[in-house]
């Protein structure tokens, strides 16, 4: 049965390729072909379909061998490329080897030439084989290493996520205990603290529990937004009159231009984004200090910020901020993050087709 050949024949002798070609077709091989004879068409032939072997005269009027040798290493470096010569010096037969091509064949010796032809196929699909076999290789090393990587980071996280839900929680359950089992011989004041501790931890549980939902339909692809009308000052203030009734330790200023146009956003998850990056302020800036919120139209933009006092963040430290459950902690501080504000923000902001990123120096507070 024939054995099917996909040869491209860089050839300018229509004669020599028509011997050529019946040369093959009667040693078996059912050819399919295409004779160019210019670089260009050479080019062009290589990048409209795969080829099985290039076969090359070496001496044309408009071309050489050599050369059509360095215009195939250029465009695939293992397709088998066979010189084909009535006379070839010990120099040139070098040079052409040297330049990639796979093997050279006297054109009064043909016998060799089928052979050839299929060794060189038999050790292309070898390397392709190998090729293949050390790239599926490589994949499932990297495959393993973030594995790995996703194994230790849910670690990690599991870990931190559950230090953060059971630090709220023991705050709550201790004075609502308090309050349940003191009631009659507690100062009204002292109640009135406890329930507000309370309250101030349950308000940290449930934005925690808030940010992991988003982040968990982010992750699953599940993340939707239901679009409206918005004004921005109306969803900076709602959610600074939510911050209010917790023990506020900081003075939040708004300063939002009168004349903001509406914007077509999520208000929920709006308000999810300032919520965090106010709560962020709050958490990595001195009592006392104070934070501001902008809002300002910038080339048919709606500019939002949140600006605090902080200790401010390092130009690697601000790299890394986007990314999940990255913490860049306060070592003189007690103060922590879960690592998931920011990506949620991103997240969000992403979504509604914004952009989002941070101006800080050390030192200098940080602006987002």
């Amino acid at each position: 049965m024939p054995k099917p050949l996909s040869l491209l024949l860089v050839e300018d002798s229509e004669d020599d390729a028509t011997l050529l070609l019946r040369h093959l077709r009667q040693h078996g091989y059912d050819v399919t072909s295409q004779r160019v004879e210019t670089a260009a068409d050479l080019k062009t032939a290589l990048t409209q379909k795969s080829w099985d072997v290039v076969i090359s005269d070496y001496v044309m009027p408009l071309f050489s061998g050599l050369e059509a040798v360095k215009v195939l290493r250029e465009i695939n470096s293992d397709l088998p490329i066979i010189i084909l010569s009535g006379k070839i010096g010990e120099d040139t037969l070098v040079a052409a080897l040297k330049a990639g091509a796979s093997d050279y064949i006297m054109k009064t010796n043909l016998k060799r030439l089928v052979p050839a032809i299929d060794r060189e196929i038999q050790e292309a699909a070898v390397r392709l084989e190998r090729t293949r076999a050390t790239e599926a290789l490589k994949q499932s090393e990297e495959q393993l290493k973030m594995a790995q990587k996703m194994e230790q980071l849910k670690d990690e996280f599991i870990g931190l996520v559950s230090h953060e839900l059971r630090t709220p929680l023991t705050v709550i359950l201790g004075a609502l205990d308090t309050v349940n089992s003191d009631w009659d011989r507690l100062p009204k004041e002292q109640v009135r603290q406890l329930v507000g501790d309370a309250l101030f931890e349950a308000e940290s549980l449930s934005g925690i529990l808030a940010n992991l939902l988003v982040l968990a339909r982010a992750q699953a692809g599940r993340l939707e937004l239901v679009q409206e009308p918005v004004n921005v000052r109306q969803v900076i203030e709602s959610v600074i009159r939510r911050i209010k009734p917790q023990p506020l330790t900081h003075r939040i200023v708004v300063d939002v231009d009168h004349h903001l146009p509406m914007i077509a956003a999520d208000p929920v998850r709006l308000e999810r984004i300032i919520h965090n990056l106010i709560d962020n302020a709050m958490k990595f800036s001195n009592p006392g200090t104070e934070i501001t919120v902008t809002a300002r139209l910038r080339d048919n933009e709606v500019l939002v910020g949140v600006q605090d006092c902080g200790i401010g963040i390092s130009a690697p430290g601000c790299e890394r901020l986007f990314k999940p459950f990255e913490q860049l902690n306060d070592p003189s501080s007690n103060r922590r993050g879960t690592g998931l504000g920011l990506v949620v923000c991103r997240r969000l902001v992403e979504a509604h087709r914004g952009r989002i990123w941070v101006e800080s120096e050390p030192g200098q507070g940080s602006a987002f």
